[in-house]
């Protein structure tokens, strides 16, 4: 009798082991789903901050810039803006006209992802994973200049960046009025 009675604790003993292993893969494999969700977000988080940072320089560059033009003139997805002339010390020759030798040049190139700035002669990418349609998914201009007033200009800047290298991913919509301060009289 008391060999009965061992035999159905060992089998009690092995039941247990089974359920406890059972329930620790379980709050193992919940944690590591949990882990995983974790970072995922925290990547998306990285690349909509990453995004937002390189079309926040880009659209300050192109601001410094342009607040200082003469002239800005758009065709298509480019804009060629026209600085004013400076003396031999870089300060601005009065009265201010344009000058025309040293144009800046701003261009989006869809097909590329890519928005780039000449200037001097040297070319450089601003910003990287531009789309041709809104976040709504609406096409746009990038550019679009708008004479606002007797010699006040405006300059328009829209950006659509997508977050990260995914085309799926989520855009982020960007736009910016920029007055020209030197804008000529017409």
């Amino acid at each position: 009798m008391h060999r009965g009675r061992n035999r159905r604790t060992r089998g009690s003993m092995m039941l247990e082991v089974v359920m406890a292993s059972t329930l620790s893969v379980i709050v193992i494999a919940l944690l590591v789903s949990t882990q995983i969700q974790v970072l995922r977000n925290y990547q998306r988080t990285i690349n909509h901050n990453t995004a937002n940072r390189a079309a926040y320089n880009a659209l300050r560059e192109i601001r410094e810039i342009a607040q200082q033009a003469v002239s800005v003139t758009v065709s298509g997805a480019t804009a060629t803006i026209l600085l004013p002339q400076r003396d031999a010390n870089g300060r601005f020759r009065t009265p201010i006209q344009p000058d025309t030798a040293n144009p800046v040049v701003v261009q989006v190139n869809f097909s590329t992802g890519q928005l780039r700035l000449t200037q001097n002669g040297q070319t450089r990418t601003l910003l990287t994973n531009l789309v041709n349609t809104t976040p709504q998914g609406a096409s746009y201009t990038p550019f679009s200049v708008q004479q606002v007033a007797q010699g006040v200009v405006a300059f328009h800047v829209r950006l659509s960046v997508r977050e990260g290298q995914d085309p799926y991913t989520q855009r982020m919509w960007f736009e910016e009025c920029i007055l020209l301060r030197n804008a000529t009289q017409n």
